[in-house]
């Protein structure tokens, strides 16, 4: 992606700006400074993962895999923007507290997470998959509980459409209750389709190092816009 070297590095570049100017101000700003670097955590939840594999590609590639990927890249980005972030996961496993029994749902172990982090906004990556092979492009899903969570998935997807996807016609929409961690969720919190598995093409590019990294900053820049 041409823009994203040039973007990036502005980014950076702003941040360390500000964050330059802020620690040259007296101590009757240093609370100040404090909130701006503490204001949100972003949790990042890589969906699936261990026995749970997410959907199947059409070319029998497994969900789980990507979303990882992405995720990982996510949180690189966002580290360097200077937004506080952290993995549910970072390798290929389950979420089970030590010595849990399994008849304790992932999906209720992932909302504990959420919920045990300060100030916690969630940032879900999964994968599409329809049974119409023509189907394409990123679509988000977000919490109906407050108003952040439509301006996050909002900002996000303009950045895809943008950059990334030209010809991406969807819409993003709010969740009902078939998507647990949003419809529980009482922090700001969006679902991210990053594309269909079930599209040769898509999910051809969704396996690329060079894609994935690609819609990870995308992702990244979203979120600096709101957060």
């Amino acid at each position: 992606m041409k823009q994203k070297l040039l973007i990036f590095i502005s980014l950076v570049l702003s941040v360390c700006f500000c964050f330059s100017a802020m620690i040259v101000k007296n101590a009757d700003n240093q609370a100040s400074v404090s909130n701006y670097k503490s204001q949100y955590t972003v949790v990042i939840d890589a969906g699936h993962g261990g026995k749970d594999a997410g959907t199947v590609g059409i070319d029998g590639t497994e969900e789980k895999k990507i979303n990882l990927e992405i995720a990982t890249a996510l949180y690189d980005y966002l580290m360097v923007c200077g937004i506080n972030s952290v993995l549910i996961r970072n390798g290929d496993y389950e979420i089970y507290k030590e010595g849990e029994e399994r008849n304790r749902s992932d999906l209720y172990n992932r909302l504990d997470f959420v919920n045990s982090v300060d100030n916690a906004v969630l940032v879900s990556v999964h994968q599409n998959h329809f049974e119409d092979e023509s189907e394409w492009g990123t679509q988000i899903w977000y919490s109906a509980n407050d108003s952040v969570s439509e301006l996050l998935a909002n900002s996000i997807l303009s950045n895809v459409k943008a950059q990334l996807q030209t010809e991406n016609k969807r819409e993003n929409k709010p969740s009902d209750n078939s998507y647990y961690l949003l419809y529980k969720a009482s922090v700001p919190s969006i679902m991210i389709e990053c594309g269909f598995m079930s599209n040769s093409r898509e999910n051809a590019l969704l396996q690329d190092n060079e894609y994935q990294s690609d819609m990870a900053f995308l992702i990244s820049s979203g979120i600096c816009n709101i957060v």
